[in-house]
This record gives C-alpha cells, structure tokens and sequence, in this order.
C-alpha cells in the first residue's frame, strides 16, 4: 500500500495532467509546497516504483500503476466531499481540506456504503466528476427504487439509499432513526388525511412523517 505521501504527489500529478501534457517539476513543488529539489529526488524514486514515467526537462505523468491509486485516492476525496456537504451540512470551503485527511484513511468498504447512501453520486459539490468504482462492486450501483411513501399497509422494502438532496438535517434526522441502506422496513399503518406512517424497522416501531418517509428510497421485497 502506498503511503500518504506516495499517494498525495500521485494525485498532483493526476489534477497536473489532466490536459494531456507532463507534469513539470515546477508545477509539481508548487502544488505540493516543496523545494523543485525535493520534487526532483520524489519523482525519480516514484519512477523507480514503477508509479511514473518521468522524463528530465520534460515532466512525468502517471503509469498504469500510478494512475490506479491516484484514481481511487481521487474517487475517495470526492465521495468524502460529497458526503461532508450533502450529509453533515459542512461549507464546501472546510469540506475540501477535511476531505484531503479523509481521503487517506477511509477504508474500501466505508467508502462504497458511503457511495451507496447517497445512490452512486456523479459529480462532488464542485461538480467535479467523482471516478467510479471498479466493476467488481455491487454497493455503488443505482439500483431501480421508490420512495418509502410509495408503499402500502402491510409491504416491506429494503432500504437503497436516501435523496440527499434533501436538507443535511433532515438526512441526519434519518440516519439517527436508523434508516440506512440495507435495512428493512415493513409500513404497519399510514394514517389518513397526511398523517404519518407507523413503520417495523427490524423489530423497532417507528413514525416518520410523510415528508422524510418520501426521502427514503426502497425496493419493494417479500
């Protein structure tokens, strides 16, 4: 695994390349706010490593090595954003560099639960576009859906994801009752007239107004 260091030049070098030209040196050490010198000895032994192509007077850009962990550490800075601002209500202006320590530690798994929570995002706050996941994964794909509010007395679904464009408090609101992705929830009673559901979420017993059951997005199961 590639240390944080290692990681964060291999995502200078992929936010520097992304015209299609060589990173310079320069452009390198002023991203990354090192001495030209220390990029210079940095590249080489990323080139050695196999995660470069680098070229003297030239530049480098990422090999298929490189520009694999540069790409997931990218996906993750972008999830994280998105989940920072669209979730917990941060500014964009602090989610950007809590992103940035985020997106070292933020394991395979909490990170594709978070993609799933939010039904597979495509863009970050900034509208940047978020890199896939790989193919293999099952959790960040869309599945077809419907708002808990769709359902009938006595049907159940299997929680997808909740609309996060909704406010953060109330995804938060939701997230603090239990509903997250994965989870069961069977409609007991809808009672008339606008009234709130009274829903079995596993083996607890809940009313959720109609405004934040119309949030949480299910597919119908037995």
């Amino acid at each position: 695994m590639a240390s944080e260091n290692v990681e964060e030049y291999l995502e200078c070098v992929f936010d520097l390349t992304r015209n299609g030209s060589p990173a310079k040196t320069s452009d390198i050490a002023a991203c990354m706010k090192v001495s030209p010198a220390s990029v210079t000895e940095m590249v080489q032994r990323l080139s050695d490593l196999g995660f470069l192509d680098y070229e003297k007077y030239k530049g480098a850009t990422l090999t298929e090595k490189g520009a694999e962990v540069a790409t997931r550490i990218k996906r993750k800075h972008r999830l994280a954003e998105s989940f920072l601002v669209r979730i917990l209500g941060m500014r964009r202006g602090e989610s950007h560099e809590e992103a940035c320590r985020l997106e070292h530690t933020l394991s395979d798994e909490s990170e594709r639960r978070i993609c799933q929570m939010m039904n597979n995002p495509q863009v970050c706050p900034d509208g940047k576009p978020i890199p896939q996941c790989d193919r293999e994964c099952r959790l960040c794909e869309s599945e077809p859906s419907m708002p808990l509010s769709d359902l009938e007395d006595g049907e159940a679904g299997l929680i997808t994801h909740l609309r996060c464009e909704e406010s953060p408090a109330k995804i938060r609101r939701l997230i603090s009752m239990g509903f997250v992705p994965g989870r069961r929830v069977l409609v007991e009673e809808e009672v008339p007239a606008g009234g709130p559901f009274v829903v079995k979420l596993d083996e607890c017993r809940i009313a959720i107004g109609r405004e934040y059951a119309s949030i949480v997005h299910v597919k119908r199961c037995a």
